[in-house]
């Protein structure tokens, strides 16, 4: 009895370990190749046993970014001690058999978060075998960022909506009248102001303004405190500040202006070309989802670079104030150009903006490690 027990054993233990994974296909999908923060999305399992040998225990790994949000999710540290989400699952499969899990996940923060790899594991009857295999995944999602949450009352009224007057331009804006005036007999019949012309006794015509479409740049920067560029951004405030340069793209997409995009970003320069309506907010959003944490150059540098030629709007937004950017924001406003900072770190009660200029703050978010309790 003990040598066909042994035996029976022995013989199980080789046909597991030798053919387990013999025409045993895994596959996993993402739902979708784009989504917002917030959003849920769904991970797809389909494991397919197409051999006649029962599979009684089948484990799944999935290693993904600590932002895709599992339900009962651990993080754990890998090789580069970067933290991990790690989700696993349990199947059972009898011979020629398929099955398909659906995960629910939420997409907790803006970036491309992909599935680098799924461990599987599979053991026999009596859990003496444990063959593993992993399977490497080429899976990702790209989340977009959310605009930050600022009240729109804290813009003045004429702030980013619609042109702006100029003292003279090639032609008439035909939509602006401010008043009337004496008919010279160049002005065509449909110009005329017959209530005027009524009241004065002689031909009047409409008195129109000369105005310019606005042109705005989103300066974005990456630099946590003038002295350094080697620190890196903390993670709420880093994400407040993306989230106030969806805001600004945003609302310059609303109203199709053109705007463009600049940051002094790690490597190269993040610079996104001067654009208008949807497309070009979607991707400006992309370019922000995909940024890292790093700065390359010291904000004053990047300020002296600027080619502010016919800008009629622009958005600061930074961690700090600088000699350079409180001289360049009272320019620009001297000479009619509409200025604002956004801050997450700064308020007006630390800060100092040029008269014409304002000072908006941009509300944090808090991201731990999922129940660790620690900002990060």
């Amino acid at each position: 009895m003990a040598l066909i027990l042994a035996a029976v054993l022995g013989g199980q233990f080789l046909l597991y370990s030798v053919n387990g994974f013999k025409k045993l296909s895994y596959k996993l999908t993402i739902s979708v190749a784009e989504a917002f923060e917030g959003d849920e999305i769904e991970i797809v399992e389909e494991i397919d046993n197409a051999k006649l040998l029962p599979l009684p225990w089948i484990r799944t790994e999935i290693s993904c970014s600590r932002w895709l949000s599992f339900s009962g999710q651990r993080v754990v540290p890998d090789e580069k001690n970067e933290q991990r989400g790690l989700i696993s699952g349990v199947f059972m499969l009898k011979g020629r058999q398929r099955c398909r899990r659906v995960w629910k996940v939420r997409c907790e923060k803006r970036g491309v978060h992909g599935i680098d790899s799924v461990t599987v594991s599979l053991s026999d009857l009596f859990g003496l075998a444990k063959p593993v295999s992993v399977f490497h995944i080429n899976a990702s999602v790209r989340v977009l960022p959310l605009p930050a949450d600022i009240d729109a009352g804290e813009m003045s009224g004429d702030d980013f909506i619609g042109d702006i007057r100029v003292e003279r331009f090639v032609l008439p804006d035909p939509f602006v009248i401010s008043g009337a005036r004496e008919y010279t007999g160049r002005e065509p019949m449909n110009r005329i102001h017959w209530a005027q012309t009524a009241r004065m006794g002689r031909p009047m015509v409409y008195n129109n303004e000369f105005t310019t479409e606005r042109r705005a740049l989103i300066v974005l920067n990456m630099q946590r405190g003038a002295m350094s560029t080697v620190q890196r951004l903390s993670v709420p405030v880093l994400e407040a500040q993306i989230k106030a340069a969806a805001y600004a793209a945003e609302i310059f997409g609303q109203m199709r202006a053109e705007y463009s995009l600049i940051s002094n970003t790690a490597g190269e320069r993040l610079v996104v070309q001067a654009g208008e309506g949807y497309e070009h907010m979607m991707k400006t959003l992309r370019s922000l989802a995909e940024i890292k944490n790093g700065c390359g150059e010291h904000l004053d540098d990047l300020l002296s670079g600027l080619d502010l030629y016919g800008v009629t709007d622009v958005i600061f937004i930074s961690a700090f104030m600088t000699e350079r950017l409180f001289e360049t924001m009272e320019r620009l406003s001297e000479n009619g150009v509409c200025c604002k900072l956004l801050s997450a770190v700064l308020d007006e009660e630390s800060c100092n903006v040029p008269a014409l200029c304002g000072l908006i703050h941009v509300p944090k978010s808090i991201y731990s490690f999922f129940g660790a309790g620690e900002e990060q």
